[in-house]
């Protein structure tokens, strides 16, 4: 189960990137694994500098409070996230709701502007932007 949520998340990673690509030619994605196999980040970057961590979340981890502090700490120290959940646990609005709990959390512990996007991904890996 583990492998195949791995192989999963790479699949979703891979189509993430190729939109990016498509969106900023200027852009490029490196993708980091979590240990559990089971969450996974995309380091978007421009001329080699970070500036956004896009969190792709299993359906063992999406949703999960402990997750909250990855995100706040990025919005904080990098200004920039995107977070993916799987639709088939959370609708968008569900989502959404998630997503603004975050971005209210990480607005109040910093001044900093914060780009914040929320998406969720179907079971063939295909993402969805939520509002």
């Amino acid at each position: 189960m583990r492998e195949e949520t791995k192989v999963f998340l790479e699949m979703v990673a891979r189509n993430r990137s190729e939109r990016l690509r498509e969106a900023s030619p200027e852009l490029q994605t490196h993708l980091t694994m979590d240990d559990s196999g089971l969450r996974c980040a995309l380091q978007v970057l421009k001329d080699g500098e970070l500036v956004r961590l896009e969190f792709i979340e299993s359906a063992t981890t999406a949703g999960k409070q402990a997750q909250f502090g990855d995100y706040v700490e990025v919005a904080m120290n990098v200004g920039s996230l995107a977070i993916m959940f799987p639709e088939a646990k959370f609708s968008r609005d569900m989502a959404s709701s998630i997503y603004q709990s975050v971005l209210k959390e990480a607005r109040q512990r910093t001044d900093r502007e914060i780009l914040f996007l929320g998406f969720v991904y179907d079971d063939r890996g295909n993402i969805k932007k939520v509002e």
